[in-house]
Parts: structure tokens; sequence; C-alpha cells
């Protein structure tokens, strides 16, 4: 251990006299079986901690997750993916010995995961003086320690030493990751792991009935829309249906009960209308279709080329992901309260697979001009390149990660 690092160590150890550990995080009880805490450093990390967590919940076997996060940054038990494992956010512990040894005796971690390039010396060597794997992953830039610009000589040869496994962004990462001491049988160049989208189910046997029904009309779809956003979306389907009168809408409301209510107002307005819960297809003559039922919008999305995803047109909207409408080759529209899942939406928007609007009239011409089969397809194309981009880090962590679940008891 260089001179640096003790002198870090011994410093946290004085600081850690007057700092008790979290009493009301060691309270909470640890899940039974293996536990794969993952810590983030930096908060562009979110998105791929949660979807590391989403890809291993479907995996073999009883896992648990604890995500932990760096000093400044919020816990949000809400921005954990819904899985079927058990999983908590809490704040990371103190960087000092006392609070760590704390930490890791309640939690017992069977790997640790770490996301970005921020370290935390005393958690680190802590978690390596109880043999736990220490992966660290979604390298974009130099090593540092976690609140210093500055650190003692050698500190960080050893703390990069003592990771089993080192992704890196891309090659000039790596090399500037060698240079601070990263072992080479340690270091892969892999990309950046980010959160993807969920291939939803679809019946292909409804999908090829309904395809066949469709034919060559035009269609767009209205996704999850929340009730004050319905009207919006009636009034924009309106405005593109003076041009192109064969356009079917596929609303889905966000409360599928809502349905039978949204028909009868909408037939009253004029609208021929047809409703998925009572069995009617969307023949020739319907313009509008209630999607009102659950678990089938892996079907409207593989029918829609364009999608307005709902949620994000009032200001007591947050959004809901675009990942999996991009993932399935939508055209993807939005309004603009999208708070929840900005990072995602700014992908997306930054390579051209998203656009926002903010009332009828806008969305009516971006609809009229998606229209046109060749600026929907580039706009699909897109958003999928997107959403398979951090396939390769995405593959190489599961990979290591199995392995060493593989290899390891259940602690």
């Amino acid at each position: 251990m260089s001179l640096g690092l003790k002198l870090y160590l011994a410093g946290a150890k004085r600081e850690g006299r007057d700092v008790p550990p979290d009493a009301q995080q060691l309270r909470l009880a640890r899940p039974a079986g293996r536990l794969i805490w993952l810590h983030i450093s930096e908060s562009q990390e979110l998105s791929a901690a949660k979807e590391l967590i989403r890809l291993l919940s479907a995996e073999p076997g009883p896992l648990a997750f604890l995500l932990t996060t760096g000093a400044g940054l919020p816990v949000d038990p809400s921005g954990v993916p819904h899985c079927d494992q058990p999983c908590l956010h809490i704040p990371a512990p103190a960087d000092t010995p006392q609070q760590v040894a704390a930490f890791l005796e309640h939690w017992r971690p069977t790997l640790a995961v770490w996301l970005g390039g921020h370290l935390r010396p005393a958690l680190i060597v802590g978690a390596q003086e109880r043999r736990i794997p220490l992966l660290l992953l979604n390298m974009r830039h130099r090593a540092q320690i976690d609140g210093r610009t500055r650190h003692g000589k050698g500190i960080m040869r050893d703390l990069l030493g003592l990771f089993d496994h080192i992704m890196a962004a891309n090659g000039s990462v790596a090399f500037e990751l060698s240079k601070q001491g990263a072992a080479a049988d340690a270091l892969k160049v892999c990309g950046v792991l980010q959160e993807g989208g969920d291939t939803l189910y679809c019946d292909e046997r409804d999908r090829n009935e309904l395809a066949e029904i469709l034919a060559s009309r035009p269609v767009w779809l209205a996704a999850n829309l929340s009730a004050d956003e319905e009207q919006t979306i009636i009034a924009a389907h309106h405005l593109v249906s003076r041009t192109a009168y064969r356009l079917l809408l596929i609303l889905v409301p966000q409360d599928p009960g809502r349905g039978d209510a949204l028909a009868q107002a909408l037939t009253a307005q004029g609208w021929i209308v047809a409703q998925r819960s009572q069995y009617q297809d969307p023949d020739a003559n319907v313009q509008i279709l209630i999607a009102d039922t659950e678990e089938e919008m892996g079907l409207w999305l593989r029918l829609s080329p364009i999608c307005f995803l709902g949620q994000s047109l009032t200001e007591n909207a947050s959004g809901q992901s675009p990942l999996s409408a991009a993932a399935l080759g939508s055209a993807i529209l939005h309004g603009p309260y999208i708070a929840r899942h900005q990072a995602s939406y700014a992908r997306l928007q930054q390579a051209g697979a998203a656009h926002q609007v903010a009332d009828a009239q806008q969305l009516a011409s971006r609809v009229e001009h998606l229209l046109a089969p060749d600026q929907a397809a580039a706009m699909a194309s897109a958003g999928w390149e997107v959403v398979t981009a951090g396939a390769e880090a995405a593959d190489q962590a599961l990979e290591v990660i199995t392995a060493i679940l593989d290899e390891t008891e259940d602690r």
C-alpha cells in the first residue's frame, strides 16, 4: 500500500471517530441470498445502474440489489426499476474505515459494481479486504478521488489495482487509466452501458390480423394518455385528418377503465370509434381505435410507425420512458414535461429520434410530416441505434457478473 493511501485512510479514520454509522440504514434488513451492490459515483450513471439491474433481474436464481449513491447525489427509491427481485436505494456510507466496516458487515455484498470514475478509497479498500469482487464500469474519463481534485502519490495506482475488472468507454480513456495504474489484464474497452428499452410482448396472431385489417392505412399512436391530454390529441387528429382522410388514431388511455366513457364522448363528437375491450375491429370506416386493454402496448407500437408518448403535455406530468417505443421502431413525439426521463429523451433528441411538441397544432404538424414513410423510418432508425448503443458494454458486464456469481457461494 502506498504512503498516499495509508495517509488517506489514517486521516479518514480520525474523521470517523466523530461520525457514527447511519443507524437508519443499518436498521434496513439485508435481503436473503446473493446481494449485488451497485455504487453510483456520478449522476449520469443512474440510468446505467437501472439498466444493469433490469438485465440482471432476468437472470435465473434469486438475486437482491443494493444501490448506493455518492455524496451530493439524490436518493430516490422510486428511481429504481420495478423488478421481481428485492432492490434498495440508500446513500453510501461516509468514506471512513469505521462507517465502511459497519456498512459492509451489515450488507455483506456478494460483489460490488462501481459505476463512474469518482473513487472512495476507504470503501474500495474495505470491500477488497473482505474479498468482495470489485468491478469498475462506465469509465468515461480518468479516475479521481470522490470530492477531491488532488490526492497523495500512488493512491490511484493502489485503488485501480484493487478492481478485478475495469471497463473503459474508449481507447483513449483506457490509455489514461493504464497510466494511472490500471492493470492490463483487468482493463477492457467496451463502450458505455446505457439504459435500453424492454422489447414489449406482442401476440403475433393479433398483430397479423390487425395488420391485414389496416392494410395500407396510415396509423399513429397516442400512448398512455392522461385524461387531461385526450382532447389535445383528438384536436391534433382532427387537423391531420383533413388531409389524411384515412388516418387511424390508436388511443391508449392511461386508465383503461376510461374506455367506455371515452368511447361515448368521442361518438357524441361525431367520431367513428372502435373499442378494443369490446372486441371491435378498426374497419375501414373507424377513425379512432380506443385501446382500453392491459398489456398490449407492444402490439400497438408494432402497428404504428408514429407514437406520441403521453403523460407529458400538462404541468403536473413527468413523462414516461421512451426507450421501449424506440426499441420497437417508432418515431417518437412527446410534450415538454418529461423530467422523470429527461436523460433518455435527451439521448433520443440528440440523435434525431424524438421531437417535442407543446400543443395540438404542433403535434398535428409533426404527425403530418411523419406520415411520409421515409421521415418516420429515419427517426425510427436513429432511435434503434440509441437503444442498442450500450449493448456491447451490457454484454461484457453481464458475462463478468454472471461468471462471478457462478463461482461465489451465497454470502
